[in-house]
């Protein structure tokens, strides 16, 4: 199991609900959150697939929103 931990510009319902069908679409993602009372959005992604942080954040930066990897 791989988690990773990003920091997004996400401040919508829209913007989750974009999250949501990626997420529906990529096999192995076990679950995700975005917290959304902190100042950097950080978006956690739990997974058993072998994704790297490169991919995810090249497809929600390709939706529109910010994405960068926080270290563990």
């Amino acid at each position: 199991m791989r988690i990773f931990v990003f920091k997004t510009d996400i401040r919508s319902q829209l913007e989750m609900t974009v999250l949501a069908s990626l997420f529906k679409n990529l096999t192995g993602i076990v679950r995700w959150s975005v917290d959304m009372q902190d100042v950097d959005r950080v978006l956690k992604i739990v997974t058993f697939e072998d994704y790297s942080e490169k991919e995810f954040t090249h497809l929600i930066r390709s939706r529109g929103i910010l994405c960068e990897d926080l270290p563990d």
